[in-house]
């Protein structure tokens, strides 16, 4: 009876929705953590780069009210092992979804997850009730040189002089793409910097090409309802590519986040979760037509 009385609090606390499950499935090439949150239509949530899927802490209390919330370590991050491959990591998607039954999903990608989603989204439209793009670029959108240059040191600078280094480099940058004054987000990106196993700089792997990036002119042939998001104070390729979303895709909508960088759910989590929450009740209304 008292086991019986502590889980209906902890379920009255939580606001309905059911405590995260922690788990592990072997995807072939990797085995991946991911937990499950809530009930209700799924919504998957995929983090980028450096991250893991504690990026999404401020989300799942509010999501998992309503909907299965589903958040995973990509292969090569967090508790996942295997090694990063954005062209592959569609298929462990597929994999897991299918593993837990669940025949279609709200994708939601940040940044390189923002990749993942549109791949995904290309391969198996029939599985995504939406897309969120956000923070998300795009190949027909040059990045400048000065970024490639960065990043294209970061390997270097990982194995001659160590993560730290690298953590330095990039959270000192413009590429932290940090709203001003918002020192809050640069600590929570050093956090999440302090669990980065910088695998892929250390023992790099090329992409295994499975699942392609779609090219622009796929876009416009995009039936998938879309949401493209970004932070105002996001890097301008970014932008870009957001404008290129919006641009082509045929069912997309467009939001960009006053005050708010590359990590604008950090920064603004409620009016990043409003757009978001709005988004899935249009998604769904049009369906009840």
């Amino acid at each position: 009876m008292r086991r019986m009385i502590l889980l209906l609090a902890a379920l009255l606390l939580s606001g309905g929705a059911v405590a995260a499950q922690e788990r592990r499935l072997n995807v072939g090439d990797a085995v991946i953590s991911y937990d499950i949150t809530g009930r209700g239509r799924a919504v998957v949530f995929i983090h980028g780069w450096t991250q893991n899927k504690s990026i999404w802490d401020d989300q799942v209390p509010v999501f998992s009210k309503r909907y299965r919330v589903i958040r995973y370590d990509s292969p090569g991050y967090g508790k996942s092992t295997g090694f990063s491959d954005e062209s592959a990591e569609p298929l462990s998607l597929l994999i897991l979804l299918e593993a837990l039954r669940i025949d279609h999903a709200y994708i939601v990608g940040l940044s390189r997850g923002g990749d993942v989603a549109l791949r995904f989204a290309a391969a198996y439209p029939q599985k995504v009730d939406g897309l969120v793009l956000y923070g998300a670029g795009h190949p027909s959108v040059p990045v400048p040189p000065e970024v490639i240059q960065v990043f294209g040191s970061l390997p270097g600078i990982a194995k001659q002089y160590g993560l730290d280094s690298v953590g330095k480099l990039v959270l000192s940058s413009d590429l932290a793409w940090v709203p001003p004054g918002r020192n809050d987000i640069t600590e929570r990106y050093r956090r999440l910097w302090a669990s980065y196993a910088g695998k892929d700089l250390l023992d790099p792997h090329p992409e295994s090409g499975l699942v392609p990036m779609p090219n622009t002119t796929w876009l416009s042939t995009l039936r998938v309802p879309t949401l493209v998001i970004n932070g105002d104070h996001d890097l301008p390729f970014i932008a870009a590519a957001a404008d290129t979303f919006a641009h082509r895709i045929p069912n997309v909508k467009k939001v960009v986040i006053p005050n708010g960088g590359h990590g604008a759910h950090f920064a603004q989590p409620t009016i990043f979760n409003g757009a978001l929450l709005d988004f899935f009740n249009e998604v769904e209304q049009k369906k009840k037509k």
